[in-house]
């Protein structure tokens, strides 16, 4: 059974569910902003198709242009097994599309002059400012490690350039093990512990490499706030906008609103898999993942876009400073320090060709060779289990798209999304 919300539908849901019902997103004809109906009737054809080709189980998507929400519909199911639909309230683990979520919320303690981003981090974590560097190792060992130099900063954690990786980049013999280093056991405080046992993989500003540095940031916003990261972000963040439906676990008495992970079976058809836990999801926990642990909607991704797209503030309500979010989306990255992929064995995400990196976030590069639509500046990235957004400041755009998928083509919900938007405006 495949369950279709239109946009009509979709927007009583917008309205009705939370507590930003009062205020929410304005809602325009695509013909007022610039776009065209027929071109985002193709892209909801599109988007469900990926449903109907037994690609995906379901998905939602949204589409907001000059402020003004234009599209927001949801298809096909969020769990099969209980043949429940997707609805435009479903929730979804974000992975690392809970990236700029923090990162914006962190950024509130530069505004208020509590950081600094070119502060030592060894200034509020003393233990990862100590951390030696690899300066030789063989595949399976780190053989010698010299101290840093230069001292690691915040910025370069913002930057994810001060020499971490994921526990999958160190030699194999070092033993970590990422589900122990982020242990849904321990804390961030653990997490630190743990991981600056280790040496960094580079000297700090030596080049991009994805890994813990968002979840370090977390602990660093713990150490200067002086309140848990889960608290942290809803004050400073999440509350003052009105992301009611975005935290480190599904909002109580609402877990069936959780989407389920599928991927393809022996015989290619979708059946349900194991999700990655980076947070507990349908219960309060301890570990707050800065880098991979929200839970979120559609609806609440698109507010959180507009309110970055509008410089810092939404709804009257300002977080942060223009001059802030005008760094967030400014790459970063020398050519020395690369540009931005997995690397280190894994294949660069091809939708994100021709990427740089800002303050916790991917920023398109002009003048560089692009696989999907968009413009200079444009702010991305994406989540494990195949959540994905963009927000492009030229033209004036957030469109965020959501499924829980494991498995091959995960590309397609990226490129499906971009195609469909950029077609769908008028030239």
């Amino acid at each position: 059974m495949k369950t279709v919300v239109a946009l009509a539908l979709s927007v009583s849901f917008f309205f009705g569910h939370s507590a930003r019902a009062d205020d929410p997103l304005p809602i325009s004809a695509p013909e007022g902003v610039g776009m065209t109906s027929a071109g985002l009737n193709a892209l909801s054809a599109s988007m469900r198709g990926l449903v109907d080709e037994g690609l995906r189980a379901g998905v939602v998507w949204g589409v907001v242009k000059d402020g003004k929400l234009v599209q927001l519909e949801a298809y096909g199911q969020r769990n099969v097994d209980a043949a429940l639909p997707m609805e435009t309230d479903t929730v979804f683990r974000l992975y690392s599309q809970t990236r700029a979520v923090t990162a914006a919320a962190i950024l509130t303690l530069a505004d208020e002059g509590k950081i600094d981003l070119d502060d030592p981090v060894a200034n509020y974590l003393p233990q990862v400012g100590e951390m030696r560097v690899i300066s030789e190792m063989s595949r399976a060992r780190v053989v010698q490690t010299v101290p840093q130099d230069p001292p690691m900063t915040i910025r370069h954690l913002f930057n994810y350039t001060s020499g971490l990786g994921y526990a999958r980049n160190w030699p194999a013999g070092e033993g970590m093990e990422q589900r122990d280093i982020l242990s849904l056991d321990g804390d961030l405080d653990d997490m630190i512990e743990k991981f600056a046992k280790y040496p960094l993989l580079a000297q700090p500003g030596e080049r991009w490499i994805y890994g813990f540095h968002s979840d370090v940031l977390g602990a660093l916003a713990e150490v200067v706030s002086g309140r848990k990261f889960n608290d942290f972000l809803d004050r400073r963040l999440l509350k003052r906008i009105g992301m009611d439906d975005t935290g480190y676990w599904v909002r109580r008495g609402s877990n069936d609103r959780l989407a389920e992970v599928y991927g393809p079976g022996d015989d290619g058809a979708l059946v349900a898999v194991p999700a990655p836990a980076s947070s507990t999801y349908t219960e309060p926990g301890t570990m707050f993942s800065a880098g991979g642990g929200l839970v979120s909607t559609v609806p609440d991704y698109l507010r959180f876009g507009q309110m970055i797209l509008n410089g810092g503030e939404l709804d009257g309500v300002r977080v942060l400073k223009a001059g802030t979010v005008a760094t967030i989306g400014t790459n970063a990255l020398t050519p020395t320090q690369g540009t931005v992929s997995f690397g280190d064995g894994f294949n660069p995400p091809k939708p994100f060709s021709g990427y740089g990196w800002g303050l916790g976030i991917g920023v398109r590069l002009p003048n560089a060779v692009h696989t999907v639509p968009g413009s200079p500046g444009d702010l991305v990235w994406g989540g494990l289990a195949n959540t994905t957004y963009f927000f492009d400041p030229v033209e004036n755009i957030v469109a965020v798209a959501m499924t829980q998928y494991l498995g091959p083509n995960a590309d397609e919900v990226v490129f499906r999304l971009r195609e469909g938007v950029y077609g769908a405006l008028t030239e």
